[in-house]
């Protein structure tokens, strides 16, 4: 008989688990959003002579505000400055573009209504293009696709590998349907990457399947090789990952079109490749393929 385990915990903290990506405190960030005071700048001095790329206002003179979401490794706090693969490009956008950058850290929750309403310019978090978040606010140019992978001490890469095994992943994904309806596989869900990467190193569970980037993280210093799963028709998310965006103002026309540009430029002269890889993402999420959101 098919086997579906839904494994609830006490928190929900996502793609959180390593060091490396530690984050300030949560009571910190919790004063800062119920006071609604920004977070520390992360903006540099610019020169005098600098010549920006492209012409669009900003909500503040002279700074792009950004909406941070603590989603590693897509969108992160590190060292008083905005990181991640989102982040990186922020930052190297704002650069290009004599501006300097200030932030505050917001939750999914809360960022979505802060770009809604003009209050920053931009939110950065990995999101889904979703058609529900299409319709509040403006999503740039799919930056790169949220791969289905699968990480265990055995490498395995395939559907068919899954067979007997009792295997693990993330409530919320695309895929979750999918895999519940595995013959042969019993499936466990999870309300967090921490829970799912906890069960696997205890043992309860065979293999591991999440979003490539969480999986990154949940597998830092660990020996567990990660695989996108081949391309599968049972599993329709291999043949279609979703593709991450940030938010932006849906006011700002401009910043919208000079962004996406930006962009665009980066994955031609390869330097989006080289952002993805600095945070363990493979060559192939930057291969977007055609804008498409999420029903």
């Amino acid at each position: 008989m098919k086997k579906t385990t839904l494994i609830t915990t006490n928190r929900r903290i996502t793609m959180k688990r390593n060091n490396v990506y530690a984050i300030g405190s949560v009571l910190a960030i919790g004063a800062l959003l119920l006071s609604g005071c920004s977070g520390s700048s992360a903006s540099e001095d610019v020169a005098d002579d600098c010549v920006a790329e492209s012409s669009f206002t900003t909500t503040e003179d002279g700074v792009v505000t950004v909406a941070l979401t603590n989603t590693p490794p897509y969108s992160l706090e590190e060292g008083n400055e905005i990181s991640g693969i989102d982040g990186d490009l922020v930052k190297e956008f704002a650069e290009a573009n004599c501006l300097g950058v200030e932030y505050a850290p917001y939750t999914y929750a809360t960022a979505i209504p802060a770009i809604e309403q003009g209050r920053a310019d931009i939110s950065t978090g990995g999101f889904y293009r979703t058609a529900d978040r299409a319709d509040v606010v403006t999503l740039s140019t799919p930056l790169y696709l949220d791969e289905l992978s699968v990480y265990t001490e055995e490498g395995l890469s395939t559907v068919d590998e899954l067979s007997g095994l009792t295997i693990g992943t993330v409530e919320g994904y695309l895929w979750v349907d999918d895999l519940n309806n595995l013959e042969g596989v019993e499936t466990r869900v999870y309300s967090d990457s921490l829970a799912l990467a906890q069960d696997l190193d205890a043992g309860r569970i065979d293999a591991a399947l999440d979003g490539y980037g969480a999986a990154t993280v949940s597998t830092q210093d660990q020996d567990y090789e990660i695989n996108v799963l081949e391309n599968d028709d049972r599993v329709s998310s291999t043949n279609q990952p979703s593709q991450a965006s940030v938010l932006i103002d849906p006011s700002n026309s401009e910043l919208e079109a000079a962004f996406n540009e930006f962009v665009e430029e980066q994955r031609d002269n390869g330097r989006l490749i080289e952002i993805l890889a600095d945070y363990q993402l493979p060559e192939s999420a930057a291969e977007v393929g055609d804008e498409r959101v999420i029903e």
